[in-house]
C-alpha cells in the first residue's frame, strides 16, 4: 500500500541537504522524498510519490528499474554511476546517483540519492572542448615544427654549399699552387725533348726518362682533381672514417699555398676511426687553416705557423687542436666568433659563415663539439668528435 512513512523530526536533516534524497520499495512506490528531489525534478512532493519510481527510473541509461531494485535488494549491492533522469517538463537532467538497500521496521527499502550535475557535465564539456582544441593545437604545432626542423636543415644544407663555394676561390688558388710545380716540370720536360732531339740524343733511354717523368706529374694533377672534386661531393650518411687521413686529405690540398706564403704547417698524433661525416669533417678543417692562413698574413707574421695535433681525449672522444701564431682573436670578439656572417676580415674578404658552419657540422651534425681560445699568441681551436666505438651515435 502505498503510503508515507512517518519519520521523526532528525530524520528530517535530510532537508538541509543539497541532495536528493527517495525512498522506495520493491515494487517501485515512492514513499518518501526530501525538498532538494522535488526542486531537482520539478515536482511537487505529492506529484512525485505519486509519479512512482518505476516510472521515474524508465529513462536510466545504466540500469533499468527491475535490475536496480535485484542489485540492491537481492545482491545487496551499493550503486553509484551517473546518469540522466526527467523532470515534470520531460527535460533530461544529468544526475550523479547512489542506490542502496536499507532497512526500517524489518523492512528492506531503497535510498536513492542523486545530486545536479549540470554544472559538472557542462564544465567537463568545455573541458572536453578545450582538451580537443588543444589536441588540434598540439597537432597543429607539430606539423609547424617539422616544417621549421625541414627549414632549418635546408638552410643548414644552404648554408654549408654556401661555405663550400665561399671557398672555392681558395680552393682555385690551391688548385694553381698544386700544379704550378707538375706544370712547370712538364713545361722544361717538354724544351728539353727538342734540345735532345737537336742534338741527336732522343734514344729510347731519354723517351722512357721523360715518359716516366711526364706520367708521373700527370697522376698527381689527376690526383690533385679527384681531390678537390672528392671535397665538394656532401656526405650522404654517417659512416666510420680515419681521423688523421680526412686531415691529411687537406694538407695535400692547402700545403703548396702555404708554403707560398711562407707558412709551415704540421701535424701530430696518432689516427683514430670516428664516426661522422668525413666530407664536411673536411671542410671544417680546411676553414680553420684558411682562417689561421688570413689571420697569419693579416698580422704579417714572418714565420707563419699552424700546428695541428690529433689527441685521445677520452675512451668516447677524440681531439683535433688546430694551432696557429696569427696573434689570437681579440677578447671583446670572442663571444661572436661563431655567429652566422660575422667577419673579421676587411672589406669583401670574408663571408661570416665559415666558422658558423663549422660549429654548426661539428656540433649538431656530428654530435661533438668545437670551442676556442687564445694561447701561445695565436687562437687555438678545438674539435672533440665521437669515436667510433659509439656506434649508436646519429
Amino acid at each position: 500500500m502505498n503510503q508515507s512513512l512517518n519519520f521523526k523530526d532528525e530524520h528530517r536533516l535530510i532537508e538541509q541537504v543539497p541532495y536528493g534524497f527517495l525512498i522506495m520499495n520493491h515494487i517501485g512506490e515512492i514513499l518518501d522524498v526530501n525538498k532538494f528531489a522535488c526542486e531537482v525534478l520539478g515536482y511537487e512532493r505529492s506529484e512525485l510519490i505519486k509519479q512512482g519510481g518505476k516510472k521515474l527510473f524508465d529513462t536510466l541509461q545504466k540500469y533499468k528499474f527491475n535490475d536496480l531494485v535485484h542489485r540492491t535488494l537481492n545482491l545487496n549491492e551499493k550503486l553509484s554511476f551517473d546518469d540522466v533522469l526527467e523532470n515534470c517538463h520531460s527535460t533530461k537532467i544529468p544526475i550523479e546517483m547512489t542506490a542502496g538497500k536499507f532497512k526500517i521496521i524489518d523492512t528492506e527499502l531503497i535510498l536513492i540519492m542523486f545530486q545536479d550535475i549540470i554544472n559538472r557535465v557542462q564544465v567537463e564539456k568545455i573541458v572536453s572542448q578545450r582538451q580537443r582544441e588543444i589536441e588540434e593545437i598540439n597537432k597543429s604545432l607539430e606539423e609547424r615544427i617539422k616544417i621549421e626542423i625541414k627549414k632549418n636543415m635546408e638552410k643548414d644544407q644552404l648554408l654549408i654549399q654556401q661555405s663550400k663555394m665561399a671557398a672555392m676561390g681558395d680552393m682555385m688558388g690551391n688548385i694553381a699552387h698544386q700544379w704550378r710545380q707538375p706544370l712547370n716540370t712538364l713545361s722544361l720536360a717538354v724544351q728539353d725533348v727538342e734540345d735532345a732531339f737537336l742534338s741527336g740524343e732522343l734514344d729510347e733511354k731519354y723517351m722512357k726518362y721523360f715518359i716516366d717523368l711526364s706520367m708521373e706529374n700527370i697522376r698527381f694533377m689527376s690526383k690533385t682533381i679527384d681531390d678537390f672534386r672528392n671535397f665538394f661531393k656532401p656526405s650522404k650518411t654517417k659512416e666510420s672514417f680515419k681521423l688523421r687521413e680526412a686531415v691529411e686529405d687537406i694538407l695535400k690540398i692547402v700545403t703548396a699555398q702555404l708554403k707560398n706564403h711562407k707558412i709551415s704547417i704540421s701535424i701530430e698524433g696518432e689516427d683514430y676511426d670516428v664516426i661522422g661525416y668525413p666530407n664536411e669533417f673536411k671542410q671544417v678543417i680546411l676553414n680553420l687553416t684558411n682562417n689561421a692562413k688570413d689571420a697569419i698574413l693579416e698580422k704579417n707574421i714572418e714565420k707563419g705557423e699552424i700546428n695541428i695535433y690529433i689527441n685521445n681525449y677520452s675512451i668516447d672522444l677524440k681531439e683535433i687542436v688546430v694551432q696557429d701564431n696569427g696573434g689570437g682573436i681579440p677578447d671583446k670578439l670572442m663571444n661572436k666568433i661563431f655567429e652566422p656572417y660575422f667577419t673579421t676580415k676587411d672589406g669583401n674578404k670574408g663571408t661570416g659563415i665559415g666558422l658558423y658552419m663549422s660549429k654548426t657540422i661539428i656540433e649538431e651534425n656530428m654530435g661533438g663539439s668545437l670551442f676556442v681560445e687564445n694561447k701561445h699568441n695565436g687562437a687555438r681551436f678545438t674539435i672533440r668528435i665521437p669515436c667510433a666505438c659509439n656506434r649508436d651515435q646519429k
